[in-house]
């Protein structure tokens, strides 16, 4: 009969202890990092360190929540989500005027 593995880790308190030591800046760009991962196919244990992060992140006293929230729903504007790389070097470069 083969043997389960049994998972005994304590995610969150792995999360803790892993930001604890973090700027604010930092937690961002993790979280930023963390969102991201989430939307690739990962493992069960992958996933649930990812919760965990996540979170740790969310509860942490200086964060602010809008933030968090404005990373992980991306921009809010139409015109922000339709931009492209296109349209800030066509609006740099106006036209000059024909002599």
């Amino acid at each position: 009969m083969p043997s389960k593995y049994v998972d005994y880790r304590n995610y969150d308190k792995e999360a803790r202890d892993m930001i604890k030591s973090l700027t604010d800046t930092e937690l961002y760009r993790l979280y930023e990092i963390v969102v991201d991962q989430q939307k690739q196919r990962v493992s069960e244990t992958r996933s649930k360190e990812l919760v965990a992060v996540q979170r740790a992140i969310e509860k942490a006293p200086s964060i602010e929540m809008t933030r968090l929230r404005s990373i992980s729903n991306g921009y809010k504007s139409e015109m922000a989500r339709a931009a492209n790389g296109g349209d800030i070097i066509r609006n740099n470069n106006p036209k000059k005027k024909k002599a």
